[in-house]
Formats: C-alpha cells, structure tokens, sequence
C-alpha cells in the first residue's frame, strides 16, 4: 500500500496530500494496512481520479464528497481484485444534525464513481460560467462608468 501511494504521488508531482485515515486494530483494510483515505488539496479531482484507476497502482478506489464540498479518496490493495478488475466506487457522506441527541450523525450515500464525478463535473462548470459572467459584469460596469 504505501509503495503503490508513494508512486501515486511521484506521479501527481509537488503537490500537498493528506493522510486522512488510519485505523490501527480495525480488523478491516485500514486496520491491516492495505486501505488509506486521503485528500489533495488543490488538485483537479476528476483527472487524480482518472490518474489513479490508468495507473492501475490499486485493487480498490473510492472517491468522496463530504458535506463541506471536499474531495477524498480511498485508495486500497484487496486480496479480492486486481489493478485490472478494480472496485470503484464513490460516496457522498452527509452529515444531518440530530436535534433530538444535539449530534452530528454520519450518513454515507454509495454510489457509482461516475455519479460523484459527473457532480464534481457540473459543479465546475457552473462555477467556470458563474466566474465567466461576473468578469463580463464587471468588464461591462467598469466600460459604462467612463
């Protein structure tokens, strides 16, 4: 596991990554060493997305989106599947308050890697629209205030 990570972010380049799961005793992959969940912040996630599944580096990933709109991914070497056959799979974790216990409770959505995409998709798009008809804005206001 932190061999195939470590090529995965000699692929990435100079960019920060988080380390974000690690759960020793858990008697499932993270506990075993074979499963990590991380976040790059600042990268494209759609195209570290594609890189990690072309690099066939892992049996197993996962892409996230958490209630704050950050990206996350977990990244696995399974027994069960290979870099050719890997699971993919995405997941919007929510996380609702619950003002009968006054606490956040965590609900995981799974869905198909491609459904998160398409979201982080037509996110940028509207946020590369929204950008395009602000400085048309202000292009137009700072032309007729001359």
């Amino acid at each position: 596991m932190v061999s195939a990570l470590d090529h995965l972010i000699s692929l990435v380049g100079s960019m920060p990554v988080i380390l974000d799961d690690y759960r020793p005793g858990d008697p499932r992959q993270h506990g075993q060493g074979t499963a990590i969940d991380t976040t790059w912040p600042g990268a494209d996630p759609v195209g570290l997305y594609n890189l990690a599944v072309g690099s066939r580096l892992f049996n197993g990933i996962g892409i996230y989106l958490n209630e704050k709109e950050q990206v996350s991914f977990h990244f696995d070497t399974r027994a069960d599947r290979t870099p050719d056959n890997p699971a993919l799979w995405g997941d919007f974790i929510t996380y609702p308050y619950n003002p009968d216990t006054k606490t956040h409770v965590r609900r995981d959505e799974y869905t198909s890697a491609q459904m998160v995409i398409d979201v982080l998709k037509k996110k940028t798009t509207i946020a590369i629209v929204a950008v395009a008809a602000l400085a048309f804005a202000l292009y137009r206001w700072g032309g007729t205030a001359s």
